[in-house]
C-alpha cells in the first residue's frame, strides 16, 4: 500500500494573508431562494441517502434550493488573513471555505461560479474551451447527460494562510462539503452521485499556476421518475 502523509496540519504563530484570486466574470444569474423544500424528518433523510446514478433535469427553483441550502454564505466575521471568514451549512476548517462550486447545467456550454454570499451564479469566461477535456473525462466516468454538474475548486492559498501543512484540511473541507449536499439532495427528493476524479489537470487552467486546484465532481438530477 502506498499513503501520501500530509502531515499535520498546525495554526501558524503568524497568518501569512493572501489574496484571494479575482474571476473573471461575465453574465451573472440570481437563483430562487428555498420555499417549498420538503420538510423530512432527519432520521428519514438520513436513512434515504444513497448514491443514484439517473438523472432528470433540475430546474432553477430546484437548484436554487439546492445551494441556498447546502452553500450559501450565512454570515461573515473579520480577519487578519486578507479575507473575512465565514459560516456556511458544512463545516470548514477556521472558517475558512475554500471550496468554490462551480456549476455545469445540461444543455448549456457555459460554466458558473456559485456566488455563495449572494446566493446567485456568474459566468467564468473562458472556461468553456478550458474545461472541456474535463466535461469530456467526467462524462466517461458517468454519462448522465440531463443532470448538472459541479465541480469543486480550492484555493489552497486561502487554507494554508492560516495552517502549516494544510492541505490535508483542505480534502477534509471538500469532502464535508459532499456530504452536506448529498443529504441536502436527498431531502429534496433528488438525485446525487459523487465522482471519483477530482478534476486535474482541467481546473487549475482557470487560473495562475498554484491558485487553483480541482478536488472533485458531483452531478445532481430529478429522480428518474419524476
Amino acid at each position: 500500500m502506498t499513503w501520501i502523509d500530509l502531515a499535520d496540519p498546525i495554526p501558524r504563530s503568524v497568518p501569512e494573508p493572501y489574496t484571494p484570486i479575482k474571476w473573471e466574470m461575465d453574465e451573472t444569474f440570481s437563483l430562487p431562494f428555498a420555499p417549498g423544500v420538503p420538510d423530512r424528518p432527519f432520521s428519514e433523510v438520513i436513512d434515504a441517502r444513497a448514491s443514484d446514478r439517473e438523472f432528470g433535469c433540475v430546474d432553477d427553483q430546484q437548484l436554487g434550493a439546492f445551494l441556498w441550502l447546502a452553500c450559501r454564505t450565512r454570515g461573515v466575521g473579520s480577519s487578519k488573513l486578507g479575507f473575512d471568514l465565514e459560516h456556511r451549512a458544512a463545516p470548514s476548517a477556521g472558517a475558512i471555505h475554500p471550496i468554490h462550486v462551480v456549476v455545469k447545467r445540461p444543455g448549456d456550454d457555459r460554466w458558473w461560479l456559485y456566488v455563495p454570499r449572494y446566493h446567485r451564479l456568474a459566468e467564468i469566461k473562458h472556461a468553456p474551451a478550458k474545461l472541456a477535456g474535463l466535461l469530456d473525462h467526467s462524462s466517461q466516468v458517468l454519462a448522465g447527460d440531463q443532470a448538472t454538474r459541479f465541480l469543486f475548486l480550492a484555493e489552497p492559498g486561502k487554507t494554508l494562510g492560516k495552517y502549516q501543512d494544510g492541505c490535508s484540511l483542505i480534502w477534509r473541507d471538500a469532502g464535508a462539503l459532499l456530504g452536506v449536499m448529498a443529504l441536502t439532495a436527498t431531502a429534496q427528493g433528488l438525485n446525487f452521485c459523487p465522482l471519483g476524479i477530482t478534476g486535474e489537470p482541467w481546473a487549475s487552467g482557470l487560473a495562475d499556476q498554484g491558485k487553483l486546484a480541482g478536488v472533485g465532481l458531483a452531478l445532481l438530477g430529478a429522480a428518474a421518475s419524476s
